[in-house]
Formats: C-alpha cells, sequence, structure tokens
C-alpha cells in the first residue's frame, strides 16, 4: 500500500495551504482555519441488530406469523355518538317549540326519541361487539359516549313530549 493509495484516506497527506493573502491598506487578512481537518466522507452503512421473537405458531407443518394490527375503529360505536348528537341537537329546540306550537313539540319529540333510541342500541351493541373482539376493534369510550348522549336525548324527548301535551 502506499501513501496515494485512495483507499486509505487517512494515509494522504494534507492538502497543500494557499499562499497568505497580501495586505489590504497596510493590514494582513486573517486566515481561515478549520476546527478540524477535512476528510472525505465515508459512506455509512447500518447495521442489522437481530431481535428476539417468539417463535411463530405451527399449523400443518407451516409457520404462521401473525403480525400486530392496530385495533379497528367500531363503526357502530361512532354511529351512536353521532345519533347521540343528532338526538340532542334534535330534542333542545323541541324543548323551546313545544311551548308555543304542540305539533312543532311533537315533531321534535319524535325525532329525538328516535335518534335516542337508536344512540343506546348502537352503543350496547358497539360495547360488546368491543368485548368479544379481545383488542381487534377499539371505540369504548365512544361507544360510552354514544350511550349516555342516547339516554340524555330520550330524557330530553320525553321532557319535550309531556310540555307539548301540556300546552295541547
Amino acid at each position: 500500500m502506499t501513501a496515494q493509495d485512495p483507499y486509505q484516506p487517512h494515509m494522504q497527506p494534507p492538502p497543500p495551504q494557499a499562499p497568505p493573502a497580501p495586505p489590504v491598506h497596510g493590514y494582513a487578512q486573517p486566515q481561515y482555519q478549520h476546527p478540524y481537518p477535512m476528510q472525505p466522507m465515508q459512506p455509512v452503512h447500518p447495521v442489522w441488530q437481530p431481535m428476539a421473537v417468539p417463535a411463530p405458531a405451527m399449523v400443518d407443518g407451516f409457520h404462521l406469523w401473525f403480525p400486530r394490527l392496530k385495533p379497528i375503529p367500531s363503526g357502530p360505536a361512532i354511529g351512536s355518538l353521532v345519533a347521540g348528537i343528532a338526538g340532542i341537537c334534535g330534542a333542545i329546540p323541541g324543548l323551546i317549540s313545544a311551548i308555543f306550537s304542540p305539533w312543532a313539540g311533537l315533531t321534535f319529540f319524535m325525532s329525538a326519541a328516535l335518534f335516542g333510541i337508536g344512540s343506546v342500541s348502537l352503543a350496547v351493541y358497539a360495547r360488546r361487539q368491543i368485548r368479544a373482539a379481545q383488542g381487534g376493534v377499539s371505540g369504548k369510550g365512544v361507544a360510552t359516549t354514544g350511550l349516555v348522549l342516547g339516554l340524555v336525548a330520550c330524557g330530553l324527548a320525553v321532557i319535550t313530549g309531556l310540555i307539548a301535551l301540556a300546552t295541547a
């Protein structure tokens, strides 16, 4: 191996330095020095480290790998939440309009009651689905929120219906 071998950059002579600049207006120019000697870039190769993983399951002489997947959000839980919000949005104007017009109050009563019952039934179904999936389906909090909103919507619907019947 010689000093001029391109594959041994640490053995190469340092690059020649430029001569000092002539003084300008009687002042010498400061020389810029790199704080570190410049060396050519070396390619960095990532080092693969093996990981300790459990042995795969054997079925009929074949290895089965089960990938770890994120849980799927529950559709009925989201539907329960949307129906509960719609039930409350239908019950609040129903409370106000039932005082002035019993027919409008009964209309809002029906919409709030239908959305509230739908929200409760979807929430119960979603909670059963989430429990049976054993971690494959998420959304227990969303289903619980839909259940509470559905019960509140049903309660407001009953109050709206009673006010509408009392003013009729």
